[in-house]
């Protein structure tokens, strides 16, 4: 069958080759052109995915190509801009690299352009459709196998804007898409190099989020993080998490694995949980739910309703460091804050 949509690729680095690479498993889309400034990227991937048509202006691409899809995967600095040019340009959904946005007024912004425009927007939190996560497994063993859950420990060795929004989002998930009721964070060190110059956020944070229900979470963003015992060097493969309740546990790995045990079993239960086996398909089957959803399908998983929540959860915890206290959600934390507190870390 011909390709019912057109996609928009802007941004050719090494996070977008996923994001293409997955259309020969796509019927009804079709990836048309690609945008970046760096004829060099272009080409690689016009050459590696028979594109043919290419732009060095996002503006003038989004007016000839008039895609309904657009796979934002630049660095996270003009956000709102790029969503403001997608929508002006009648595009139906746009698809964000993580992070969404890493300061609140960019988050702001976003909320601007979608109030005012009918244009839907994801991000690209992919672990939510690997197929544990997609169709509640793990949810319903946190909901219905270990008792009144207390407690989570929730960790991975990149920061809050790197590896956090992958963490929370699966927390989130997993609780039923709960919004935390308060924070209290610490955090040290801002690094100004490798992924961390344009996702920025303190190297290391240590959070604990209060949950409904009284449930727990310490969240630990930060190299020397626990992460998974014994488990993949690479900084992005430590995504752990431990679920305690009063009736049993679970250990959650993001490439080793699963198991829980509750009350009365002898034995663990095993799952799959393998970034290695599922990445790829994860990330196909979210970018096939994109259509889904323009179609009149159930909301996205990574739809802004629930990413939007993530990204504000994380911010809240910069904002408890920089009242260094508890604080309540939803907090009201402003660009101004935020820079102060970056330079208020340079010196830790």
């Amino acid at each position: 069958p011909m390709p019912k949509y057109r996609s928009l690729l802007l941004g050719c680095g090494p996070r977008a080759t996923e994001h293409v690479d997955v259309y020969r498993d796509i019927d009804n889309i079709e990836m048309v052109a690609v945008c970046d400034l760096l004829p060099d990227r272009r080409q690689q991937f016009m050459d590696r995915f028979g594109i043919s048509v290419e732009y060095d202006d996002y503006e003038k691409a989004l007016a000839e190509v008039q895609p309904d899809i657009v796979h934002v995967c630049t660095s996270p600095g003009n956000r709102v801009w790029e969503a403001q040019c997608a929508a002006d340009a009648g595009v139906k959904v746009a698809l964000f690299e993580k992070p969404v946005a890493v300061r609140p007024a960019d988050m702001a912004g976003l909320r601007d352009v979608l109030s005012r425009t009918d244009m839907k927007l994801a991000v690209n939190c992919q672990r939510r459709y690997f197929p544990q996560f997609r169709d509640g497994t793990i949810a319903r063993i946190i909901r219905e196998e270990l008792g009144d859950v207390y407690f989570i420990r929730a960790s991975t060795k990149g920061n809050t804007m790197g590896m956090g929004p992958h963490t929370m989002s699966l927390l989130k998930l997993f609780l039923g898409e709960a919004e935390p009721e308060a924070v209290w964070a610490m955090a040290h060190t801002i690094n100004e190099e490798s992924y961390q110059i344009s996702h920025k956020a303190p190297e290391s944070i240590m959070a604990q989020y209060w949950f409904p229900g009284d449930v727990r979470v310490v969240f630990d963003c930060d190299p020397l993080a626990l992460g998974t015992p014994g488990g993949d060097t690479s900084f992005w493969m430590h995504l752990h998490f431990d679920v305690l309740g009063t009736k049993g546990r679970l250990f959650l790995t993001q490439n080793a694995g699963y198991w829980y045990q509750s009350e009365g079993m002898s034995e663990p239960v095993y799952g799959e949980s393998s970034w290695d086996k599922q990445g790829w398909e994860g990330q196909r089957d979210m970018t096939r739910a994109l259509v889904d959803w323009i179609e009149g399908g159930p909301e996205h998983l990574n739809s802004f309703t629930y990413e939007g929540k993530v990204v504000d959860a994380l911010l809240a915890a910069q904002k408890s460091v920089y009242e260094r206290t508890r604080v309540e959600l939803p907090a009201e934390f402003t660009d101004d804050q935020w820079i102060a507190l970056r330079e208020r870390l340079r010196g830790t």
